[in-house]
């Protein structure tokens, strides 16, 4: 069963919150503000709302606000408002950058017979016919190409 989290707010919070939803946009911070301050319990609180009136009247799911209320009180307001980014460790590349130039230059050469251009699977298949990786998917071959600038095959 997932954890409980009780929104007290305090007047500054309040008020800040109160800035943020009356900004005039619909912007997600916007929404996230309006539910932190309907999901209030505390001595400051204007409204009582369940969760399920609240995800009715902001717009979004019932284990969005549990994610909200859980973000607030872990990482405080701007984390919850949905501004400042989580930090996540970035995953290392399963091919260097030898793989990646091979890549590039399979894809930049002449497609073999009967192929008009290079496909993504194609480019996977070559690229494993001739010796470059032992396997490779399409959609690995499609990341190269993505951050590389390479869009027109």
């Amino acid at each position: 069963m997932s954890r409980q989290y009780r929104i007290s707010l305090k007047r500054h919070e309040v008020n800040h919150l109160k800035e943020v939803a009356s900004s005039g946009t619909s912007s997600k911070a916007g929404r996230y503000a309006r539910a932190l301050l309907l999901l209030d319990k505390g001595e400051f609180a204007e409204y009582r709302w369940t969760i399920s009136k609240v995800s009715e009247d902001v717009g979004v799911s019932d284990r969005t606000l549990s994610h909200i209320k859980e973000r607030f009180l872990t990482m405080g307001m701007d984390a919850a408002l949905g501004r400042e980014r989580r930090t996540r460790q970035a995953r290392p590349s399963r091919f260097g950058c030898n793989v990646e130039h091979a890549v590039l230059k399979l894809a930049s050469s002449k497609p073999p017979q009967g192929h008009r251009k290079w496909t993504l699977r194609l480019l996977a298949g070559k690229a494993v016919e001739e010796g470059i990786v032992k396997d490779i998917s399409h959609m690995t071959v499609w990341r190269i190409l993505k951050n590389h600038g390479n869009s027109s095959n």
